[in-house]
């Protein structure tokens, strides 16, 4: 069975197919000669590079060298004195000097010799209120031996009159020293040393005799205390 219709056309018409074929060449050309886009490429300027020539530096200009300076300041100042020796006679000095005034003696400053008093120093003494408190108590120990004995003490009187301190010199028993240390420091009263009116501090000498009373006879014995002589 034939083809029919527009494929029984071109099989069976050469010149449909040449139209055909040229149609196509002349849409292909027109679109061939239609302008396209253009594209322009940027161009840019060559580089020119200028050369900028630097000024040098000044020259430093060293200072002027003070050494001539004061050479010339030596010459100038130095002047020689110049002698014309073509003259007979002496040569005498032109050259001006000071002129210095005599100094006048000073006057001779004597001072005068001044004596002082000496201080006037007053010794502690016992306090009379409290003179009753000077002899200590026998102790019982040399009580009960019927022993005497004597004691030598120095003590030290402050500026209100207490004793301080109490050094013992000698004593016949360690007993009797004992009792006079205990009673010095705390019933001894004193007057303190002055020097010109004002309390001082001193040390004065004490002694103390204990001796047993016979007050009863022989068969009663009481102990007492006599003897007690301070000494500075």
């Amino acid at each position: 069975m034939r083809d029919a219709g527009f494929y029984a056309q071109k099989s069976g018409s050469p010149t449909g197919f040449m139209m055909v074929v040229l149609l196509h060449a002349a849409v292909l050309s027109a679109l061939i000669l239609i302008k396209g886009p253009a594209f322009i490429r940027a161009e840019h300027p060559p580089l020119v590079v200028h050369m900028i020539e630097v000024e040098p530096e000044p020259d430093v200009i060293p200072p002027p060298d003070p050494q001539p300076l004061r050479q010339q300041q030596s010459v100038i100042d130095h002047v020689e004195t110049v002698t014309d020796t073509s003259q007979t006679g002496p040569i005498v000095d032109t050259t001006p000097h000071p002129v210095v005034p005599p100094t006048p003696p000073q006057p001779r400053i004597e001072l005068a010799r001044v004596d002082l008093p000496p201080p006037v120093r007053r010794d502690a003494e016992v306090d009379p209120a409290y003179r009753g408190f000077l002899q200590p108590p026998y102790p019982p120990s040399e009580q009960r031996a019927e022993r005497g004995g004597d004691v030598r003490v120095r003590v030290t009187i402050g500026t209100n009159g207490w004793v301080i301190a109490v050094q013992m010199l000698s004593a016949t028993s360690d007993a009797f020293w004992r009792v006079t240390e205990r009673q010095a420091l705390t019933r001894w009263r004193f007057r303190p040393a002055t020097v010109d009116g004002r309390p001082v501090e001193s040390t004065k000498v004490m002694n103390l005799h204990f001796q047993i009373q016979d007050a009863w006879g022989s068969d009663h014995m009481r102990a007492g205390g006599r003897g007690v002589a301070p000494l500075s």
